[in-house]
């Protein structure tokens, strides 16, 4: 069963089809390092081979890293995540796909929108392991993964990039897994009450409204999305299916999500601070 607005992504998948959005708002770029800092060259020798489509897949399934809003510089630390489904072997088809996700920036006209994608698969799963390093640099923020996989882990530990990846979200397991047993540090492991949790968590951002045009119409989520790649696996999601950009996106929200309940968390120990000050001060002057 697919619970995402079928009907709304469908109208903007045609409208981004229409104007040709993916490759207007969207740059293809090699990522490499400057000086010791990733830099993002955009390739403008009509070499690329950026995966666009989820019904059309290319020969070449090499795949490239989109652009659709490069990084505000010296924002505050979580504007972005990262969310990276992997590939789970060497040899084989499937592919890995990473998402960008930019939240509210104080001053920044685009929020809680997708800036960088990439969808593909390497000659090795550490060639993909550095694409999601670099842009975790490159955005000044850590990767969530699928931690079924051992090998990421592996490349950044080895690569003394530990740091670029988030911790487990334990407040979003806790709050959707019933007598959770997963005590793994780093990632997410996804099972079928996290995937019933993504799946709503995914659904209220797309219909999240972000702003009003000047007729007074509601822009939400949904019509600032210009990955076709995206908008087709999310009309096309079930549960049986490989959907790599929806699983990153899942990896996304759960951070989004992470964020929120710690923040309500802090909220009620600073309320329950008060009222202890109160009743302590009361008790003073009685």
């Amino acid at each position: 069963v697919n619970n995402f607005p079928v009907v709304e992504l469908k109208a903007q998948l045609a409208l981004v089809n229409a104007k040709g959005w993916q490759k207007s708002k969207g740059t293809p770029v090699n990522l490499l390092y400057k000086e010791g800092t990733p830099y993002a060259a955009p390739i403008l020798d009509g070499s690329e081979r950026p995966i666009t489509s989820y019904n059309m897949l290319p020969e070449d399934i090499r795949g490239e890293v989109m652009i659709y809003e490069q990084p505000i510089h010296n924002c505050q630390k979580g504007l972005y995540k990262i969310g990276y489904d992997p590939i789970r072997q060497d040899e084989g088809t499937s592919l890995a796909a990473i998402i960008v996700y930019k939240g509210t920036h104080v001053g920044s006209v685009h929020h809680s929108t997708i800036v960088a994608e990439y969808v593909g698969r390497k000659e090795s799963a550490e060639d993909i392991d550095r694409i999601a390093e670099m842009l975790a640099e490159f955005y000044n923020t850590q990767v969530m993964y699928e931690n079924e996989i051992p090998g990421v882990k592996n490349y950044f530990r080895r690569n003394k990039k530990l740091h670029l990846l988030a911790l487990q979200p334990d407040s979003v397991i806790s709050k959707n897994v019933k007598k959770s047993k997963v005590a793994r540090v780093y990632g997410c492991h996804m099972n079928l009450q996290l995937k019933d949790a993504g799946e709503r968590y995914v659904k209220d951002w797309l219909l999240t409204t972000l702003d009003f045009d000047e007729h007074g119409n509601p822009q939400r989520v949904i019509d600032k999305i210009y990955s076709v790649r995206l908008l087709e696996e999310l009309i096309q999601y079930n549960r049986k299916g490989n959907f790599d950009l929806v699983s990153s996106l899942f990896m996304c929200m759960f951070q989004v999500q992470e964020e929120s309940l710690g923040k309500e968390y802090g909220e009620e120990k600073q309320n329950k601070n008060v009222k202890d000050l109160m009743s302590m001060m009361s008790e003073m002057y009685k």
